[in-house]
């Protein structure tokens, strides 16, 4: 393997007009610290050469800002390549990720270069050198063949990957293989093509972090031990029970209220919150649930606190955090934090939040998929979902509907989909709508359901003997992510969820091409599910409202052509939607 190390912007001026008729690189990095980038390896098809960031100074980096504006940029788990990159104004053109390839072909659990060398090529690489001193006044030979072996590999796996990724394909979807991802690389894979450019929207994401109320968070903090202390010492004195010790809590429900818990495998009183929820009516289990969920909430708020940097937390998220597509989010995690809470995160001086979410878009999907005829039509009439579940269930006019009647369709439409028992349904309604059933009428109910929507009714049969005869149920989302799942709750699950974070990523990258296009300085913040969160100069916001629920809308008409899609757009100085 040979390779050109270069140190001086002579040896540098060689290889300008070489890579003319080059649609995209084979690309590494080699980091000294969090943000200072030491080599830049660059691969084509038969050169490979190192440029010396801390010898070629701003001339390598202008150098490459022009060169990779223009590019397509080929690596491995490139998002941390991508956030050194960026952080020098660097940004690629269009980028393939052999890790997210790795990880959209599921031939394995493990996604490391050593991983995919060893299947895929039959070599051993060795990464004892990737933690070396790569800041050192001297690059040793060792160190130099390492970085250079790193793009030689990348080289010759991807090929073997993107005909992989293009022999999936289950439907061409024209709109993508019209962007600047599909051209360069000859992506034909349309959830490949979403995939690949979302990588430069993680990275980014990452380096913009969360704005932090600070005093707030404080506040917060302060309020939320003095009220958990109180309810602690409150339970201790009334029960004699240590509310925090599941055993001591366990005998006390048992042997005290005669509570039918569970035990686990070690014999012991299960005390989850799922079991207690079931025994709601108990004025000890309220008050033990209350006392969790303000334990839960403190501990929230002392990771935020714990990962703040100045006046904002710069969460990592994982691009492919799921099965069904979905991301993750850790150190900290910025997906659950519940609403209560949501207010400490605050725009910056001058600047708001837009937050925009997709309404009822499980269901929506849901309808799409199993082609619900009945659920369709409300949708494209533009009328209320729960409504009219609520009358078909209670045999009463739309319009008379209840607010009481609405939240239990609420119930019944998001728990049915997915196929929940009665016992389930009643559990779920009054767990999360504070709707009480008795386990007779969710059974009189479901019935009811599955009689009207019958879409759903045939799928879930399908479902079921396709795992009765198969072991295991296989398909697509709408857009065209693979899964495979081995149980009816996966099975009924994945094809939803993964198409609504298809639709998000998609959304995304819709509404990063309309703000360049309008050099408006919005940027996303923080990804929830159905929701997007962007921060933005104070005088842009209607306009970055304006063109993030179009994108929203525009994505969701290229992934779901029968039911429209509804977006809710708010602008708000904290993240908080009331």
């Amino acid at each position: 393997m040979s390779f050109e190390y270069i140190t001086s912007p002579k040896s540098l001026a060689k290889w300008e007009g070489s890579f003319k008729d080059i649609p995209f690189l084979y690309i590494d990095t080699e980091t000294v610290g969090d943000s200072t980038i030491r080599l830049v390896q660059l691969g084509t098809e038969k050169d490979i050469l190192l440029l010396d960031l801390f010898e070629l100074g701003d001339v390598g980096i202008n150098f490459l800002k022009d060169l990779l504006s223009q590019k397509g940029i080929v690596g491995h788990n490139l998002k941390f390549d991508l956030k050194y990159l960026l952080g020098y104004g660097i940004e690629p053109y269009a980028v393939f990720d052999t890790m997210i390839a790795s990880q959209l072909l599921g031939d394995s659990d493990r996604h490391s270069l050593q991983k995919l060398a060893m299947q895929y090529l039959g070599e051993v690489l060795d990464k004892s050198l990737q933690l070396s001193n790569w800041g050192s006044s001297k690059l040793s030979k060792e160190q130099l063949e390492y970085a250079a072996l790193d793009v030689e590999v990348v080289r010759r796996l991807f090929p073997l990957l993107l005909e992989r990724l293009n022999s999936l394909t289950p439907v061409v979807e024209e709109n993508l293989l019209k962007t600047r991802t599909a051209k360069v690389f000859g992506l034909k894979n349309p959830i490949a093509i979403v995939e690949m450019a979302f990588v430069q929207e993680v990275a980014k994401l990452e380096r913009n972090g969360l704005p932090v109320d600070v005093e707030e968070l404080e506040r917060l903090v302060k309020e939320l031990s003095k009220e958990l202390q109180k309810r602690v010492m409150d339970f201790l004195v009334k029960y004699r029970t240590d509310p925090m010790s599941p055993k001591q809590v366990g005998e006390l429900l048992v042997k005290r209220f005669g509570l039918d818990l569970p035990r686990t495998e070690k014999g012991n009183i299960s005390t989850d919150d799922k079991y207690l929820a079931e025994h709601i009516e108990n004025p000890a289990v309220r008050e033990l649930l209350k006392i969790r969920e303000i334990k839960k909430n403190l501990d929230k708020l002392e990771e935020i606190k714990g990962g703040l940097r100045g006046k904002r937390v710069y969460p990592e998220f994982k691009q492919i955090g799921a099965i069904t597509g979905r991301m993750s989010s850790m150190n900290p995690n910025v997906q659950n934090i519940p609403r209560s809470l949501r207010r400490i995160f605050k725009a910056e001086e001058g600047n708001v939040f837009v937050i925009a979410d997709f309404s009822q878009i499980e269901l929506r999907i849901a309808a799409e998929y199993v082609n619900d005829e009945s659920m369709i039509k409300v949708f494209r009439e533009g009328r209320d979902m729960h409504k009219y579940t609520a009358s078909v269930l209670l045999g009463k006019k739309e319009e008379e509907i209840t607010k009481e009647e609405r939240q239990l369709a609420k119930a019944v439409n998001f728990g049915l989909i997915y196929g929940i028992s009665a016992k389930g349904l009643a559990e779920y309604a009054y767990s999360s709508y504070g709707i009480a059933l008795s386990i007779e009428e969710a059974e009189k109910i479901r019935a009811r359901f599955f009689e009207h929507f019958r879409g759903f009714k045939d799928w879930h049969e399908r479902v079921k003997k396709e795992l009765r005869e198969k072991g295991k149920s296989e398909g697509y989302t709408l857009l065209g992510r693979r899964y495979t799942a081995h149980t009816f709750p996966d099975a009924v699950n994945y094809p939803i969820q993964g198409t609504g974070a298809d639709l998000l990523k998609l959304s995304v990258l819709i509404f990063d091409a309309e703000v360049r296009r309008e050099n408006i300085k919005a940027h996303v913040i923080n990804l929830v599910h159905d929701e997007i969160v962007v921060e933005c100069p104070m005088e842009e916001g209607e306009r970055t409202a304006e063109l993030l629920e179009r994108a929203m809308k525009r994505a969701g008409s290229i992934i779901l052509k029968k039911v429209p899609v509804e977006v809710e757009c708010v602008i708000k100085e904290r993240w908080e939607k009331e």
